[in-house]
């Protein structure tokens, strides 16, 4: 049995509904009132966790080394960068307004400033999966990770949960192709139940298309977390507006995934209470085909099976052939277990 996934008030076992993490990542652009904003529309629409990321340049990645979206990498970020006041101010208002913070690190410095900060856990990108040394320090933290685990090899996924498991670290992964935006076919949706029955673990789908569907085949796929970029408006033009979704998406994904969450049910097979009439005209009863008289021994040519299903069961039509009837019975009539008495 997998153990359950706690991160701050949220849960995650068998009888949990899918967690929604919408992916602030750099779309408000460095501006701490637009992120509070963000957090605001995905609070009114039911997200579970609105998650941003703390970028420290200079530790994270050679200055010049990356070219971007509008430039090189490092220099984006410094622009469109939350300060950590801002993210202290960030975990401060998500706790006001009911909606769980989350932020990645993308260098052990960061996993020491957003712990210092007293965030309840963290999101690691794919690109940070084999960084062991920052890995170590997310498990020295005790404090829950979600691990992301795009352009990864299924040997590097499992040498970083196997480093977590001997470290005791409480973690879960997430499926992930980083392409942006991903294609259809490069989602590998089965994959989300293979890494849950290999690794024993809880398994999420953060996802790169620009739609809902794939997050929605995702939790029919099992997955326990969806991850979706998230924009108060693309033409803002942020980094990731191109696999964004706005408010307006972001609720129709919110309010599906919830559907799908009550349809799955648990796992067993039960007549529901609203069935049982239509079940009662729909299912087929053994009936007699001509008059059956008081102490006949009942032949098949004498027995059929039809609708409605109030009386014995046509299963059970093998057990009447041979039976003695113990009162007459007319042509064309239900059958019952009291008309009957079993050889």
């Amino acid at each position: 049995m997998i153990n359950d996934f706690k991160l701050g008030n949220l849960k995650i076992n068998s009888h949990s509904n899918t967690i929604i993490i919408a992916e602030a990542a750099v779309e408000h652009l460095g501006s701490l009132d637009v992120a509070m904003r963000m957090a605001d529309a995905a609070k009114s629409i039911g997200v579970d966790i609105i998650k941003y990321q703390m970028h420290i340049p200079e530790s994270e990645m050679l200055p010049g080394k990356i070219k971007f979206w509008g430039g090189s990498l490092d220099e984006i970020l410094e622009n469109y960068n939350l300060t950590i006041s801002d993210h202290q101010h960030l975990i401060d208002y998500c706790k006001q307004i009911d909606i769980q913070y989350l932020c990645t690190p993308f260098c052990e410095e960061a996993v020491g400033v957003l712990n210092d900060l007293g965030v309840d856990g963290y999101k690691t990108g794919s690109g940070e999966l084999g960084n062991l040394s920052m890995m170590k320090a997310i498990a020295d933290s005790k404090k829950p990770v979600i691990i992301s685990t795009g352009m990864s090899t299924y040997e590097e996924i499992s040498q970083t949960v196997n480093f977590m498991k001997n470290l005791k670290s409480s973690f879960m992964l997430t499926n992930c192709t980083s392409i942006y935006p991903a294609p259809y076919d490069q989602l590998n949706l089965k994959l989300i139940k293979k890494l849950q029955l290999d690794f024993d673990v809880w398994v999420g789908h953060s996802d790169h298309t620009p739609d809902i569907w794939s997050s929605l085949g995702a939790v029919g796929m099992g997955a326990k977390v969806i991850e979706k970029h998230f924009t108060l408006n693309r033409f803002m033009q942020g980094p990731d507006a191109a696999v964004s979704l706005e408010p307006n998406e972001m609720k129709r994904m919110v309010n599906a995934v919830r559907i799908i969450d009550q349809a799955k049910g648990t796992g067993i097979k039960e007549v529901q209470s609203a069935e049982e009439e239509v079940r009662n005209w729909a299912h087929h009863s053994v009936v007699s085909t001509k008059t059956i008289f008081k102490g006949d021994t009942i032949s098949q040519e004498q027995v059929t099976v039809k609708r409605p299903g109030t009386g014995i069961p046509a299963a059970k039509l093998q057990q009447v052939i041979g039976s003695t009837a113990k009162k007459d019975i007319e042509a064309n009539a239900i059958i019952n277990w009291e008309d009957i008495k079993l050889k």
